[in-house]
């Protein structure tokens, strides 16, 4: 397996202060591997240490200990050759604000080389790709902050990146302009097959675009894996409700695969389920089979939200 991403042991910290310095340690010995072509998200809470990884994976920061592989190779020997097959959105977007959107992606096209017809033809396709035609005459501190983003990531893809890391991409959009660029990104990893880590505080967000999660809390991470895997592992899985008439036969459905906890109180049970799509079918077949009345039933699918506050606890 080739991977886009090998980092270990990674370190980097912050001095602050003048006359007593304070030293806070933001990544304390990460290690992570990304495959080519894959999406991943990192998650945690404020101060986990997201966006000084992706500065670091990015050539933006230098840690003081630890090994960067980037694309096979590593970023402290092929810098020059890596920059150039890599790129980074922030969702805190920020350009030249004199500039109009057509000029800063003009000023980027050629910080990575571009020239001539090839510059003007990609500036126009970036231009026609994020929407921004109507905006490529407009100064950078005229756009709405939707606009900048789109921007942002328009920026992003001048080079064509085998390797995108993308900063809080759609936060401070109205849900209108987050869901455009959401469609983009996927586009972009469907398509083209780029490899993309992304940072997110919306749960819903992370679970619709990323297939493998990578949890970050106090500078190290916590844990890695598909979001469905990393339920299972907590035991945050679906929640059945249901209410019957007559006994339900407790002893069977303790035993049921999958079964992570059953509660019953009077016709009431209460079940918490690896995964409802799968399990329910089952338990409804046991209830047919008992000749056991259902007057109700409730599902409450879990999600990384779950996943989020179980770790950050």
């Amino acid at each position: 397996m080739n991977f886009a991403v090998e980092i270990k042991g990674v370190q980097k910290s912050f001095v602050s202060g003048w006359f007593r310095k304070r030293r806070k340690e933001a990544l304390k010995g990460v290690d992570l591997k990304v495959p080519e072509g894959s999406f991943w998200g990192i998650l945690g809470p404020n101060g986990a240490g997201k966006t000084t990884l992706l500065s670091v994976l990015s050539n933006l920061l230098i840690p003081e200990k630890g090994e960067v592989r980037i694309l096979g190779k590593e970023m402290k020997t092929y810098t020059g050759e890596l920059l150039g097959r890599i790129n980074l959105s922030s969702g805190n977007a920020n350009f030249l604000w004199s500039l109009t959107v057509s000029e800063n992606l003009q000023y980027y096209a050629m910080l990575y080389g571009l020239s001539g017809k090839r510059r003007h033809q990609k500036v126009e396709h970036l231009l026609e790709m994020f929407g921004l035609r109507d905006f490529a005459k407009v100064r950078f501190d005229e756009l709405s902050t939707g606009t900048k983003q789109k921007l942002s990531l328009a920026k992003a893809l001048i080079n064509d990146p085998e390797l995108l890391f993308l900063d809080e991409p759609t936060v401070g959009l109205d849900p209108d302009a987050a869901i455009r660029i959401r469609e983009s990104i996927q586009h972009l990893h469907r398509e083209k097959g780029t490899t993309i880590l992304m940072t997110t505080h919306n749960m819903k967000e992370a679970e619709i675009l990323c297939e493998q999660i990578a949890f970050m809390k106090d500078g190290t991470i916590k844990a890695c894996g598909r979001p469905q895997d990393l339920k299972r592992d907590l035991l945050l899985g679906d929640t059945i409700r249901i209410v019957s008439h007559g006994p339900l036969p407790i002893a069977t459905l303790e035993n049921m695969k999958g079964m992570f906890h059953l509660q019953v109180n009077g016709s009431s049970c209460h079940m918490v389920v690896d995964d409802h799509r799968k399990r329910l079918p089952e338990i409804l077949g046991l209830l047919v089979s008992e000749k056991i009345l259902i007057f109700d039933l409730h599902l409450q699918e879990s999600n990384l939200e779950d996943v989020f506050i179980a770790f950050t606890k």
